[in-house]
């Protein structure tokens, strides 16, 4: 007769069966997130690109925010307003905002355009009419980080990046932005292209490591990163250690992976880094924290 297992075996197997899975799962679950986070940095070189195809064409990097323009026409003795929008990189939330172009957009509160709180037709027609969608050639998928469509999956986001104020608005003065002008940032002869940071990524993930789950227009959802309102980075990824760690591109078209340190960061500090990106300022890290460099 054939000897059965004992318990204690049994228990042995079914321990190494689950040990087994675990690893398999976890292993599994690690591929993922890293795919995720390849193709996040891979969105953002192609956002870069699409950037750089524009100013040859333009002589002109994209606006970062769409920009209201009005002609003022004279006949006899009357005059007439006309406005529209020049797009920035994502168009306002605009759709049918210049049937009467004689009504001004701004004056409407109508302008502000929303990763979240708006309708689908109406964060896809901010996608199509953005000044770059021509160069992605419609490639949808391009505007949004995977990770970010996951945590929002009952309303994902129209897209997941911004764009540093610097291509859109003067903020050497703080709050006080000024526009720099219809067309945008020269092209050919940008400064520091590889210092200045060009695109990030909305802080979907806040500092403590929750899930940012506002709805509503604000600092998490626009399109622009208006570091001078203290505006962030979003350090939204993190590696199977449970370090985090931010997507960033920058004006040369380069892209690199920002650290999270081992002894983290407050909100002051991390306000003060996305200001040295977004000036490009030299920053150096040396694991700890992050220091200009004088």
């Amino acid at each position: 007769m054939k000897k059965g297992f004992t318990l204690v075996e049994l228990l042995i197997v079914v321990g190494i069966i689950g040990i087994l899975a675990g690893i398999l799962v976890a292993s599994f679950g690690g591929g993922t997130e890293s795919a995720r986070n390849a193709q996040c940095l891979t969105n953002m070189k192609s956002l870069a690109s699409a950037c750089h195809s524009y100013g040859m064409a333009h002589k002109f990097y994209p606006l970062a925010g769409s920009v209201e323009i009005m002609s003022i026409e004279k006949s006899g003795k009357s005059t007439e307003k006309n406005f529209w929008e020049r797009p920035g990189w994502i168009s306002w939330n605009s759709q049918g905002a210049y049937s009467r172009r004689t009504q001004s957009h701004a004056s409407s509160l109508s302008w502000f355009s929303s990763c979240y709180s708006q309708t689908f037709e109406e964060r896809e027609y901010c996608v199509t009419n953005g000044a770059i969608w021509r160069f992605v050639t419609g490639n949808r998928k391009i505007f949004q980080c995977p990770s970010h469509v996951i945590k929002y999956k009952a309303k994902p986001p129209a897209w997941s990046y911004v764009m540093n104020s610097f291509f859109g608005w003067d903020s050497s003065k703080g709050s006080s932005y000024r526009p720099v002008g219809y067309e945008g940032r020269p092209f050919a002869d940008l400064k520091r292209a590889d210092k200045r940071l060009l695109f990030a990524e909305i802080p979907f993930m806040g500092v403590e490591g929750h899930v940012n789950d506002s709805q509503s227009p604000g600092i998490e959802c626009d399109c622009v990163l208006q570091y001078g309102d203290n505006e962030v980075i979003g350090f939204n990824h993190s590696s199977g250690k449970k370090a985090k760690f931010a997507h960033v591109v920058f004006a040369d078209g380069h892209a690199e992976k920002l650290t999270w340190p081992d002894s983290g960061m407050n909100e002051s500090q991390v306000r003060e880094l996305t200001k040295w990106l977004c000036e490009a300022t030299d920053v150096s890290f040396d694991g700890k924290q992050y220091r200009e460099v004088n």
